[in-house]
């Protein structure tokens, strides 16, 4: 075992991404000593991931780690993906795959629940809206498809939660991700028993909701074996990926705000109390605590951001994948390079999957407009990033209209701000003071730090430092300019009837079939 004090603890952090599985050791101040990951593991379909395979592929980027850190950590956090997740039997063994946050296949129970309880009922009860990926629809559907599921599950296990179990024999969850599936009540702080009753589950299928920094369990012998890792090493499920990102990247006070850049994209704004519920879910945004369990977070979700430049990337350049990613990613930079100057004719709605949030619409689409004959890849690599980048403004602007004030600032995060004329385009196109966090693996900090607590170690003490951007004042002039005159006005039309519906109703209470 080790001889570190809590005051000076070694912690390791895991985010288990849609893409990658990371893995970093940092001190307890942050400063990482080492980082390591590997690819997600996806099935055929793209919308599973099979099991074992999933937390082999976490395990083995922290084994990994701690081989280049040449160190062991004295407690291991685990952040990642919400609503992706697999039932459990009674010993622990999955009844499936992994099922992806992508998923489409549950929207026929998730629009069924919207009309039995409420679009709006339902997320001012739970803080989320009904869409295929909550997992509360993904029950519905599985036990449609096999009825005998309620007896022979015993657990649900978050995708971060199925790591955590490969490395402590125990399954547990934390409330940021409770509160993703769309059957917890985050002011209760408790499961709702009627809504999982919705697919003939209850609360005790459900895994154990921790404290904030309470260790699920401790790492076994043979999970040492296969990592490298201390038996007894505490293990905590620190929570969702992007408040736990948006934590180490210092949003945790009131005002304070985040835009986490992943193949998906959130921007998260911290407030003291839960926002107009019916406002908010009408604009496709959640909400619920902060990942210390004290403050509150708006959540707006962009579902396709990152995945723009994996959609470019596979039809304009060489897609080979695996380890020609970097190059491949090296090369979109470079044609974004060739093409710097002012803003020009082109400009896309950037909607792959549609749109979650504002005015959510599902049948939102990419969309090029303006397209000219001297337009090429390179015009059209920038114009997807600056789309991206006044979608992500419009998010923090109507998390401002419903917290009632501007963020007093917003920073970065994930894996994107390694485009760096992506982030000077954020700082362009956005009123706000914009800053870089500089931990580019900020989920996996944010784990590290809530490890941390089980350690009795403040998690205020680990984080990242942010660095300022500054934008050409008239670059910015002509980009704020771009999204007011252009962007608004091709984006916001009005959305789908029940969006509209939402926000003009007053709560009518719950109804049953």
């Amino acid at each position: 075992m080790s001889t570190r004090t809590p005051a000076a603890p070694v912690l390791a952090g895991l985010d288990i991404g849609s893409t990658h599985c990371k893995a970093l050791l940092c001190d307890g101040s942050g400063h990482v000593l080492a980082r390591a990951g590997r690819r997600t593991p996806r099935g055929a379909d793209g919308h599973t991931h099979p099991v074992p395979d999933l937390p082999a592929a976490a395990l083995e980027a922290l084994r990994a780690c701690v081989a280049a850190a040449h160190t062991v950590p004295d407690a291991v956090g685990v952040t990642g993906m919400a609503e992706a997740g697999v039932p459990l039997d009674r010993t622990h063994s999955p009844l499936g795959p992994v099922l992806a946050w992508s998923d489409p296949a549950p929207g026929a129970e998730a629009a069924r629940l919207a009309d039995v309880w409420g679009r709006g009922e339902l997320h001012a009860r739970t803080g989320v809206l009904p869409q295929a990926k909550v997992p509360l629809a993904k029950w519905c559907a599985l036990v449609r498809e096999k009825p005998d599921l309620p007896v022979r599950m015993r657990r649900w296990a978050g995708a971060a939660d199925l790591v955590a179990h490969a490395l402590t024999g125990r399954v547990g969850t934390a409330a940021t991700f409770a509160q993703r599936t769309m059957a917890w009540d985050p002011v209760a702080g408790d499961w709702i028993p009627e809504l999982l009753a919705e697919a003939r589950l209850t609360p005790h299928h459900m895994p154990h909701v921790h404290a904030p920094g309470a260790a699920l369990g401790r790492v076994t012998r043979d999970a040492a074996g296969a990592t490298g890792l201390t038996a007894g090493t505490p293990v905590v499920v620190a929570g969702h990926d992007h408040p736990v990102g948006a934590w180490a990247a210092g949003a945790r006070g009131a005002g304070q705000a985040a835009d986490s850049m992943g193949t998906a994209e959130a921007v998260l704004t911290v407030t003291s109390r839960p926002p107009h519920a019916h406002a908010a879910g009408a604009e496709g945004m959640s909400w619920g605590r902060h990942v210390d369990g004290e403050g509150w977070i708006v959540l707006a979700g962009m579902q396709g951001s990152g995945a723009l430049v994996e959609w470019f990337c596979d039809r304009f350049l060489d897609s080979a994948g695996g380890e020609r990613d970097a190059s491949r990613y090296e090369e979109f930079a470079r044609l974004v390079a060739a093409c710097q100057g002012p803003p020009d004719a082109l400009v896309i709605e950037p909607y792959l999957y549609g749109r979650s949030s504002p005015r959510p619409d599902p049948d939102a689409a990419l969309t090029v407009h303006g397209l000219r004959p001297h337009h090429g890849a390179g015009h059209l690599a920038r114009a997807l990033l600056e789309a991206a980048a006044h979608h992500a403004r419009w998010m923090a602007d109507t998390q401002a209209e419903l917290t009632g004030a501007p963020p007093l600032g917003v920073t970065l995060l994930g894996g994107g701000t390694r485009l760096r004329s992506w982030t000077a385009l954020k700082a362009a196109v956005s009123p706000w003071t914009t800053a870089v966090c500089a931990e580019p693996e900020a989920a996996a900090l944010g784990a590290a730090a809530w490890a941390g607590a089980a350690l009795g170690h403040a998690p205020d003490a680990v984080g990242a430092p942010a660095t300022p951007l500054v934008a050409d004042p008239s670059d910015a002039e002509l980009y704020r300019a771009r999204y007011r005159t252009r962007f608004l006005p091709l984006v916001a039309r009005a959305g789908p009837e029940a969006s509209a519906r939402l926000v003009a109703r007053e709560p009518r209470g719950t109804r049953r079939p």
